[in-house]
């Protein structure tokens, strides 16, 4: 069975990631920053034998070194890794953002990108594909999105720099922007909003089962859905 490593994956798209992709038979080792999320997460699922779990926050380097190590014995190499992980910040103005609010940001959603693939590299498999979850906030002009923005364009580049870093270990690289999702985050950023106007995030993880099976030359990837 092909073998999967995603971060965040207890709610959101990373948990309809998860789901769909055990139902397709693959191995899949994910984490979390709460014990209690991750054994829900097991529990609601119905404890699939071919679900791994570990308690991870991917912004600290030994806790994402320990994680990837902990896939790594209970996976063998991984075919795909999603960096999915991140966290919303403020919506306010660059003057007024607060410095720890955008430390946070910056070291989960940017630099536990970094940590998560560094450490992965070594175990990802020839033809193996490494998907980082972007945003639209991070390819255009996004005032009000603070740090969230900053790391997001951040994520863009990384994706960029290592594709053409892995073209000889034939490893693709995607930075993915799924477009308006139903998730906490959205909801947090759009209160106003009905969740019910926007894709659930199962539609998501539907286009990254499809996503690899097309595999486009491109490394930044929009979906609107």
């Amino acid at each position: 069975m092909p073998n999967l490593i995603i971060t965040g994956g207890t709610r959101g798209i990373g948990r309809a990631v998860v789901e769909l992709f055990l139902k397709e038979g693959w191995n899949v080792c994910t984490c979390a920053r709460k014990e209690e999320a991750l054994k829900g997460l097991k529990e609601e699922l119905k404890n699939p034998k071919n679900l791994y779990v570990k308690v991870c926050d991917v912004g600290d380097k030994n806790s994402a070194k320990a994680f990837v190590e902990f896939c790594k014995e209970k996976l063998g190499n991984f075919d795909l890794l999603i960096n999915n992980a991140s966290i919303l910040g403020e919506r306010e103005s660059i003057e007024n953002y607060p410095e720890d609010v955008w430390e946070e940001v910056i070291r989960i959603n940017l630099n536990g990108v970094f940590y998560i693939t560094k450490y992965a590299i070594p175990y990802m498999k020839e033809g193996g594909v490494i998907i980082n979850m972007s945003s639209g906030a991070g390819k255009r002009s996004a005032p009000y999105w603070g740090a969230y923005a900053v790391s997001k364009f951040g994520v863009e580049g990384f994706s960029l720099l290592l594709s053409e870093e892995l073209k000889g270990k034939k490893i693709k690289v995607y930075a993915l922007n799924p477009g308006a999702t139903r998730t906490q985050m959205r909801a947090k950023a759009y209160p106003r909003e009905d969740p019910l106007t926007v894709k659930p995030p199962e539609k998501v993880a539907e286009f990254i089962l499809l996503l690899l099976k097309k595999l486009p030359q491109v490394v930044s990837v929009d979906w609107e859905g």
